[in-house]
């Protein structure tokens, strides 16, 4: 995701730094997922042991996208057999997703947060079903003072990006797209936030397609501007 959105490991560092963190940052490596969604399990395996490898020295492995980190905890350690899933199984327990680690951080009481506006929150799938997080993400919007945080009324609904979902099944990705956009819209909020980069890089450039003004902001990029 350093990819679609260069500007939001940055932002990261910035807000762990604030927390008094000492961060180092694994740049170019993939938890395995665009290999492992369309079926193929060897190349997802080596990208992931690539992670595991690198993540390996560290106590924790802070991830800033929901999607990815659920690839590293539930489907990740599988890929290997025996004692190799259980030493995978290990490492991959150290990576958390960025509003959990904040959430549980010691210091994130020390955190001045203000920013006044208002910005819409969507719900990623992997945010809500496989990682149940959600309350926690939306506890750490709350701490913002002067942000008001407006929920879409088919908050549950997926967005159509799906990973290689969106190439597969074009057509229905769009429309379920079209539909978001439509919730969003409706909320009043020209600023969209969400705790997984590949919802965010859909939403913002079918907006863009479609002649709709919004901007998609990541939980590190939002949390970054509270700060300053």
């Amino acid at each position: 995701m350093a990819t679609v959105r260069p500007g939001d490991a940055a932002n990261a560092i910035h807000v762990l730094q604030a927390l008094g963190d000492s961060v180092t940052l694994l740049d170019g490596r993939c938890c395995g997922q665009p290999a492992f969604n369309s079926g193929f399990r060897d190349e997802a395996r080596d990208a992931g042991r690539q992670l595991l490898k690198a993540g390996q020295p560290f106590e924790a492995v802070v991830v800033t996208s929901g999607s990815c980190t659920s690839m590293v905890h539930n489907y990740l350690p599988g890929l290997f057999e025996g004692e190799r899933s259980t030493a995978a199984g290990r490492i991959a327990s150290r990576f958390v997703d960025f509003a959990s680690y904040l959430a549980a951080h010691p210091n994130l009481t020390s955190l001045a947060l203000r920013l006044d506006g208002v910005v819409a929150y969507h719900d990623s799938c992997h945010t809500r079903r496989e990682l149940g997080v959600s309350h926690i993400v939306l506890s750490l919007l709350a701490r913002i003072h002067g942000l008001e945080v407006r929920r879409l009324l088919h908050e549950e609904e997926c967005c159509g990006f799906g990973g290689t979902f969106a190439i597969k099944q074009p057509e229905v990705s769009v429309a379920m797209l079209t539909s978001k956009l439509d919730d969003i819209s409706l909320s009043g909020a020209r600023v969209v936030v969400s705790a997984d980069f590949s919802c965010l890089a859909h939403i913002q450039s079918g907006a863009a397609g479609m002649g709709v003004q919004l901007e998609a902001w990541s939980l590190p990029e939002l949390l970054a501007r509270a700060l300053e």
